[in-house]
């Protein structure tokens, strides 16, 4: 599995523009094959920044996702509402049957890693 999260500063006064491509976005790329989840957060502390965050099943469906019209559009038309560039970080995790124990050992079972 990956996650991706992405970190959007937007220009306050465009701001609902923004939103309403994210909602958009959100519908479409559920739809996507290998879609986990994908979901915008609006930020505490300071309410124009925006994290997404997406669950994607392997490396091969998130680059379908980077290829789609959608996303293509989507991203042609962001770029007028952003303060700042985007900010993105990928975290992929190993799920692996049977990798949290192990049958030969009285260990504990060890909780999943992620790298980062």
């Amino acid at each position: 599995m990956i996650m991706v999260q992405s970190t959007f500063h937007l220009r306050a006064e465009l701001k609902s523009k923004a939103i309403a491509l994210m909602k958009n976005m959100v519908r479409l790329c559920r739809e996507e094959h290998g879609c986990i989840s994908y979901e915008y957060f609006e930020g505490i502390s300071d309410s124009n920044q925006v994290i997404l965050l997406q669950e994607w099943e392997n490396a091969d469906c998130l680059q379908a996702h980077y290829q789609t019209d959608h996303m293509d559009d989507f991203m042609s038309k962001l770029v007028a509402y952003l303060e700042r560039p985007i900010l993105t970080r990928s975290y992929f995790s190993q799920e692996e049957e049977g990798a949290l124990t192990s049958p030969m050992s009285n260990e504990k079972p060890k909780p999943e890693q992620t790298i980062h």
